[in-house]
This record gives structure tokens, C-alpha cells and sequence, in this order.
């Protein structure tokens, strides 16, 4: 038995689900919501609600920053520079985190900007492709690195670009030919992945990119009425996308082409969508049918595989978001917590 049991476990243990362990790296530094957005084994990048400003009569704006963490257990830190009023952290990648800022021209009326930190100083560089200036438009955004090159766009009409850490002021345009305007969100190896809003069909299409406009690569198929890329996993692509004659986004895999697209969306949710990939795991969130909740969803291809990550989350967190997956498997994302009556950023290790 011994014996039969040594040989049977290896095997066994293959189809056994994996189970997580959840960290809270916690509210904002004013206990606020907090929101984890970029994942790397050395660092978290996101955002925090700090302040309400007036826009008007009857009108008010909430205003964030960007915040980087290292990591359980760390406080986080404020990436807000000097000149600048507003922002995000969107990716981490390496030694680089990367994000958008809104710069300070006459007040909160500014212009959004592509940002950039490296290393543990958390050093910053404007890479606005009109130059490193407090307010220049058209405006950029920056939204994922891996640690060499940098995903986002800019101009005007805007474009999808790539910059490369060597050649900062020299970013690639990545606008596919005949399209009106197009986002680059993710970089993974040589391969980036977006959208591009199609003048044809008056509609958004995923994009796959290899480094150039002319790679660009359609992975809406006939079947879906808009669609973007957001994450880049083993050959593969995630994002969310409307379907023809429906309302509602599903969490959408390719493998590199529209016909290979795989609808993700799980039973018992209203909607989903996947946000981001490593290896053959995707990782996204949808609301719960019914009561319209949302939770942080985990997919290893396919629709039947959707693993709810809110149950390794304690009772006093009643939502979730999972945004992020990086090499080791670690999760970034949000959960809503009752006890603060705010957003935390939390992480999910395997």
C-alpha cells in the first residue's frame, strides 16, 4: 500500500487545486482605499483615495496618489513628485515602476503624464514624449513595464507606445495603420498587447504587438463587438470584450489569434474580466449573479476552471479585485474591508 500510495501521489497532487494565503498591505497612508495594480517579486505598485476637491456647484472630485509597497509587511510609499497634482501606479517590472501623473496647470486642470520610478529611491522621470517638463500636453500614460521596456500612450490623437529604458525620449509608435487611436497596457518579452479603435467598425479591438506598429495583430474575432488586451501570459493574451448581442463583458484568452479566443466568463457571475497572466494561470474579477458583488477570479483556460480567491480572504473583507500575477505566482489586487469601511491592497501567495 505504501508502495501503490508513493507512486499515486505525484500524480494526485497534479490536479490538486492550489490554496493561498492573503497579506494586507492595507488602507492608504490616511486610511483610505487603497488599490494594488502592478505586481513584481520586488515590489507593488498602486494607488490611494487621499482627498476630495470641489469642481463646481453640486460637484466634487476625488484625487489620488500613487503608492509603491515592498512587499508584506511594508508601509507604503507616497510617489507623488514635486509639480504634480494627481496619480496612479499602474506597473512593476524589475527595478521600474510605472504609472501616470497629472500635472499641476493651474490647479487639478492639468495634463496626464507617463511616469516612471526605478529603484529603491524611487527615482523619477517624466517620459511625456514632448520632454521631461511640470505641464506639457498632449499627454501620455504609462502602463506596465518589465523592467526594460514600457507599455502606455500618448499624443493626439493617442497612439500606443513603447519605450525602451536605453532610449526614453524616443518611444515607438504602435498605432496599427488605418486605425484612429490605440493603448498599449501590457509589455511581456518582446510582445505587448492593447487596443486599437478600428475607424472601420467604429469599435475596439484587442491588439497584440511584437516591437512595431506593422506586428500589430487583431485578436477580436467576428463573434465579440469590442475588446482590449490587458495581460500577457504562457503564448497567450487576456483581457475582457463584449460579445455580439450582449451588454455585459466576459473575460476573454487567446493564443496569438482571433480564432483561438476562449470565453472565460464563469457560471454564477454576471460578468468578468481578466486582467492579467503568468504561465497558464489568468487572473481577473466578476460580479456574483444574483447579488452583484464583486470578487478577485483566478482561470487556468478555460470557463471551468474560475477559482473564487475571495474565499481565502477572512469575513471582514466583503469584495475583491484581482489586478495582477507576477513570476512566483503572487497576486495583487483589492479587497473591501468592514472593519476600516475602505479598500485594502492585498496580495495572495500560493
Amino acid at each position: 500500500i505504501a508502495a501503490m500510495l508513493a507512486c499515486t501521489a505525484p500524480s494526485g497532487a497534479a490536479f490538486r487545486a492550489t490554496s493561498y494565503t492573503y497579506f494586507d498591505l492595507g488602507p492608504g497612508p490616511n486610511g483610505k482605499d487603497a488599490y494594488g495594480y502592478g505586481e513584481s517579486p520586488n515590489a507593488q505598485a498602486g494607488a490611494y483615495f487621499d482627498h476630495t476637491i470641489s469642481c463646481g456647484k453640486s460637484c466634487s472630485s476625488k484625487i489620488y496618489y500613487p503608492l509603491a509597497w515592498s512587499g508584506p509587511g511594508s508601509n507604503p510609499v507616497v510617489l507623488l513628485p514635486q509639480f504634480y497634482v494627481e496619480g496612479w501606479a499602474y506597473g512593476a517590472g524589475g527595478k521600474l515602476i510605472v504609472g501616470t501623473l497629472i500635472t499641476n496647470d493651474g490647479g487639478y486642470f492639468g495634463f496626464p503624464h507617463a511616469a516612471l520610478w526605478q529603484g529603491s529611491s524611487h527615482s523619477f522621470t517624466d517620459l511625456n514624449p514632448s520632454g521631461s517638463c511640470g505641464s506639457c500636453s498632449p499627454g501620455s500614460n504609462a502602463y506596465d513595464t518589465n523592467g526594460t521596456y514600457i507599455a502606455g500612450s500618448g499624443g493626439s490623437p493617442q497612439h500606443a507606445l513603447l519605450w525602451n529604458i536605453g532610449h526614453l525620449k524616443t518611444p515607438v509608435d504602435l498605432n496599427p495603420a488605418g486605425d484612429a487611436y490605440s493603448e498599449a497596457y501590457v509589455v511581456r518579452g518582446t510582445a505587448q498587447a492593447g487596443y486599437a479603435f478600428s475607424s472601420s467598425t467604429n469599435t475596439s479591438h484587442a491588439v497584440l504587438w511584437h516591437g512595431s506598429a506593422s506586428s500589430a495583430v487583431d485578436l477580436t474575432p467576428s463573434t465579440v463587438l469590442s475588446a482590449y488586451a490587458t495581460g500577457l501570459g504562457n503564448q497567450s493574451e487576456v483581457g475582457c470584450g463584449t460579445l455580439v448581442g450582449m451588454t455585459v463583458t466576459h473575460a476573454l484568452l487567446w493564443h496569438g489569434t482571433a480564432a483561438s479566443m476562449v470565453d472565460l466568463q464563469p457560471t454564477g457571475f454576471n460578468d468578468s474580466c481578466a486582467r492579467a497572466a503568468h504561465g497558464n494561470v489568468q487572473v481577473g474579477y466578476g460580479h456574483i449573479s444574483g447579488t452583484g458583488v464583486i470578487h478577485a477570479l483566478l482561470w487556468k483556460g478555460g470557463a471551468n476552471t474560475a477559482v473564487d480567491l475571495q474565499q481565502y480572504l477572512p469575513n471582514t473583507f466583503t469584495s475583491s479585485e484581482a489586478y495582477a500575477i507576477d513570476s512566483a505566482g503572487d497576486i495583487l489586487g483589492s479587497a473591501y474591508s468592514t472593519s476600516t469601511a475602505s479598500w485594502h491592497a492585498v496580495v495572495w501567495v500560493p
